[in-house]
């Protein structure tokens, strides 16, 4: 649950925008729905997705809120469909980079780790050039 930024002098270090949004889009914590398992009755989300909808209420729901439900995991069962429901909160935070014109496609491969987390690894196919991201869940005690 850290991240940090990478200086060069009085610079910010750039070139990479696509992990960065990889991990925006992963680890933001997008708001629970009706019915979701919610661990501590708080239903999370970035805040500055509820303006959108004072903004033009048609958008509601929010068509590309920010972040996914992978905070989510740690209550489900390990089986097969906690790893397919997996696969799908990663594909559904990174859909936006399709419809933006980012990647021209995303998979997603979800595993059971041998510490009792999660696992995905990630590809983003752009330009024709898969880029491959792999990342770790482990819950806290």
């Amino acid at each position: 649950m850290t991240a940090d930024f990478v200086m060069s002098g009085s610079a910010l270090v750039l070139g990479k925008d696509l992990e960065t949004a990889v991990l925006i889009s992963l680890f933001s914590e997008a708001s629970a729905d009706p019915g979701d398992i919610v661990p501590d009755s708080d239903p999370r989300g970035w805040w500055a997705d509820s303006y959108a909808t004072l903004e033009d209420p048609a958008l509601t729901p929010l068509p590309d809120g920010i972040g996914s439900k992978i905070w989510q995991i740690f209550r489900m069962i390990r089986n097969q469909d906690t790893l397919n429901w997996l696969r799908d909160q990663c594909l559904k935070s990174l859909h936006w980079m399709i419809v933006d014109g980012v990647a021209s496609s995303i998979a997603a491969e979800p595993v059971f780790t041998s510490n009792g987390g999660v696992g995905v690894t990630i590809t983003i196919t752009s330009n024709g050039r898969p880029t491959v991201f792999s990342y770790a869940w482990a819950q806290e005690t």
